[in-house]
């Protein structure tokens, strides 16, 4: 693959709306404000609580410290610890491995004594994620609406989720839109039923294996497997796309094209859907628009080792030259597309095979929902197939999980065969894989500290998908789901 020339593309986006400057001072003073409170919080529960005497107090962002106090009674309340149980200790340890681009991730490591029992301990593990306590990182929560992710696992939509395995066991949420912080305590689901693992190897008793990270099955193409993981005792890769795409499929046909979604004014995409947050669609364009730029400048001048076929670099830059909000409301309005929930960034990295029960078939578990919102079904599909899986598996086997997906759609009365034919199914499919990635691989070329063969693995993985496709009209492929960025040039 030869690299391109770089083009200077102009888009309708680069150019913001009149009103974000103002829109953007507005916001940057609600930070500081933000961030003057919390500051002033901090020292006042300093002032006011222990971390081992009395009540204590839940986690902030910032905090250096557990309060076992609060913990204790957090965890006996919601069933982490029995009720009577004494906890010893709870250690923040690294989370090694942990690539994600936006909040911070500790474990904490419990040690509890049951009632009766002084020297019989026990473990429990969770993973407590969290916004950086700094003035910036809270602009850009308030921005991207990153809290989300908490009000969602508090919210009754996540509580009645199908499938119930979908989600980790919850502990504690906070989150403020206002403030552009949260924080939740979660188990954590590859330490699931950890001591009795344990035992069971002890015993020699092979049947239960540990959780696993459903990207280690496709290979984690990158980065590679750690060598602790027994790649034999994977499942096949066509196999773990069937069961992702069946498990996607379960959540998905729960809320299909359900008007009630609108009313969650919380969830990402509800406000573009209702004509509004214009401008933070605009500005999340603009920062993919000006980093691909950038990323194509640097792989001309050889400062980025990466080479960019014609082919992507063709759909990238007709996309960002066409892109404009009028564009995509009149896709958010065009009925024959269906919608419903989606977890936004569906990918294996996010995902967790569960194969720890002596009594239940695996099953996959989700985290990171900080893109929850409403959209076009196939488009989560798609994404992971770019992201995760090898070329040769989805060449020959996408088309067959994707008939499964659908399959099990109508099994489940999402709709009639008639009214959503496997063909749409198809198309709606290879369109919103790349839609998804167009905007994602743009702020990746000039993402500090992304690695040129991570970038380069993304454009052949995209590359590949897109011939899936054929040929296609010119104007197949539109930027329309995004992350919420605030444009680079303003901060």
């Amino acid at each position: 693959m030869a690299s391109t020339t770089t083009t200077t593309t102009t888009t309708s986006t680069t150019t913001t709306t009149p009103y974000s400057p103002l829109t953007f001072r507005l916001l940057s003073l609600q930070s500081a404000v933000a961030q003057a409170y919390a500051n002033a919080r901090r020292l006042l529960l300093a002032t006011l609580y222990s971390s081992t005497t009395g009540s204590g107090h839940a986690p902030y962002p910032g905090d250096t410290e557990m309060s076992i106090p609060w913990l204790t009674a957090t965890l006996q309340a919601k069933g982490g610890i029995p009720h009577g149980a004494t906890i010893t200790s709870a250690d923040f340890v690294g989370l090694d491995g942990n690539r994600g681009l936006a909040g911070d991730m500790t474990k904490i490591l419990v040690t509890f004594t049951l009632p009766g029992s002084k020297d019989d301990s026990h473990q429990l593990h969770l993973i407590m994620k969290r916004s950086a306590d700094k003035r910036l990182r809270r602009l850009a929560n308030i921005i991207s609406g990153n809290t989300r992710e908490v009000i969602f696992y508090g919210s009754d939509i996540a509580k009645d989720l199908l499938p119930s395995t979908l989600l980790p066991k919850i502990y504690y949420t906070h989150g403020s839109i206002w403030l552009g912080e949260y924080v939740v305590m979660m188990e954590d689901i590859k330490k699931r039923r950890a001591e009795e693992l344990a035992q069971d190897s002890s015993n020699n008793n092979t049947s239960r294996k540990p959780p696993v990270d459903v990207n280690f099955v496709f290979g984690n193409q990158i980065w590679g497997v750690p060598d602790s993981i027994d790649r034999a005792s994977l499942p096949q890769s066509a196999d773990m796309l069937d069961q992702m795409f069946l498990t996607a499929a379960e959540m998905h046909a729960q809320h299909w094209n359900d008007q009630s979604l609108f009313k969650l004014d919380w969830l990402k995409s509800t406000g573009w859907y209702k004509g509004s947050n214009r401008v933070v669609w605009e500005w999340s364009v603009q920062a993919s628009a000006v980093a691909w730029e950038k990323g194509k400048a640097k792989s001309v001048s050889g400062e980025f080792d990466v080479k960019y076929s014609e082919k992507v670099v063709k759909i990238m830059d007709g996309a960002f030259k066409r892109a404009s909000w009028e564009r995509l409301q009149k896709r958010l309005q065009d009925k024959s597309l269906p919608f419903t929930l989606t977890h936004g960034d569906f990918h294996a990295a996010n995902m967790i095979l569960d194969r720890s029960s002596a009594t239940d078939a695996p099953s996959i578990c989700m985290y990171d929902w900080s893109e929850v919102c409403i959209w076009e079904p196939t488009t989560d599909l798609g994404q992971t197939i770019i992201s995760d899986v090898p070329v040769a598996v989805f060449k020959t086997h996408a088309q067959t999980a994707l008939r499964k997906y659908w399959d099990r759609l109508i099994e489940l009365g999402a709709f009639k065969p008639e009214a959503y034919p496997f063909e749409t199914c198809w198309k709606s499919f290879l369109r919103g894989g790349v839609e998804k990635w167009i905007w994602t691989f743009g702020i990746l070329c000039n993402y500090p500290g992304m690695p040129p063969n991570a970038v380069q693995y993304f454009h052949d993985q995209m590359l590949a998908f897109i011939e899936l496709a054929g040929d296609v009209e010119e104007d197949f492929y539109e930027i329309t789901t995004t992350v919420c960025f605030a444009p680079p040039n303003m901060i």
